[in-house]
């Protein structure tokens, strides 16, 4: 079973959410899955709401190039339970005016998703799994620096296969600005005060599940759990600290 490539996925799930999306595929190397779910997740901002969507899953790992799901990349290294990563990933933080029955943020800009170049390293042990990555924005929406680590204990009993996760997430003051900053023509019109916000901290913790049904179909969920901290927290555009996001669905391996 293939544990790094399921904390890639999980690790998807939660930018998604925040935001938001993803999936848990466990395949060997040279196998393809592709698979379908659904979803659902809230969101920080006051009064936005509460989302369903679809979770299209696509997965492909040669042990030199990958696509997993919204991100893509090649392998610098890939050996001794050890690999990293060199690759570009969507980042779906965004924020709709129209989504929000609060009338001072439904006069505020929108915020855009972007995709992010990112380099991961992961390593495999005994004890657990642990990867840390850093990625960089390439198409000048947010300017967005974000940097993560997470370790992970996987449990494997027959055909079930549970992963719980513990993470933190760093997001530089561009990105906490972009996405929770208040600026001073925004503030002139929706009477929210002007907030320039720093950058922050956002720990995590998920849980992550598959069942195979036979050797090529699986079932897959996940609850996935983000504590907002620091400006992003205390910005005029959020209500709720703690973002939560639930999905499942069915794959299957080629």
């Amino acid at each position: 079973m293939d544990i790094k490539k399921m904390k890639k996925t999980l690790y998807a799930i939660s930018i998604l959410s925040i935001i938001t999306l993803s999936t848990i595929p466990i395949v060997s190397a040279n196998s393809t899955s592709i698979g379908l779910g659904i979803g659902w997740g809230n969101s920080p901002y006051k009064n936005y709401s509460s989302k369903f969507y679809p979770v299209p899953h696509i997965d492909y790992d040669n042990g030199l190039f990958f696509i997993d799901d919204l991100s893509a990349g090649i392998y610098a290294y890939n050996k001794n339970n050890q690999s990293l990563s060199i690759g570009a990933r969507y980042l779906s933080n965004e924020f709709k005016p129209h989504d929000s029955d609060n009338h001072q943020l439904r006069i505020l800009d929108s915020r855009h998703s972007t995709l992010l170049a990112e380099i991961e390293y992961s390593i495999d042990t005994n004890f657990g799994s642990f990867s840390s990555s850093i990625g960089v924005d390439v198409l000048n929406e947010s300017n967005s620096l974000l940097a993560n680590a997470d370790y992970s204990i996987p449990y494997l009993q027959g055909s079930l296969i549970i992963v719980p996760t513990i993470g933190i997430n760093w997001a530089n003051n561009k990105h906490n600005d972009y996405y929770y900053g208040i600026s001073h023509k925004e503030s002139s019109r929706s009477n929210l005060h002007y907030f320039n916000a720093d950058s922050s901290f956002t720990p995590y913790a998920e849980i992550g599940a598959q069942y195979l049904l036979t050797d090529n179909i699986a079932t897959f969920g996940s609850v996935h759990i983000d504590k907002l901290t620091g400006d992003a927290a205390d910005s005029p555009m959020v209500d709720n600290s703690t973002v939560t996001s639930i999905y499942m669905g069915i794959s299957y391996k080629f």
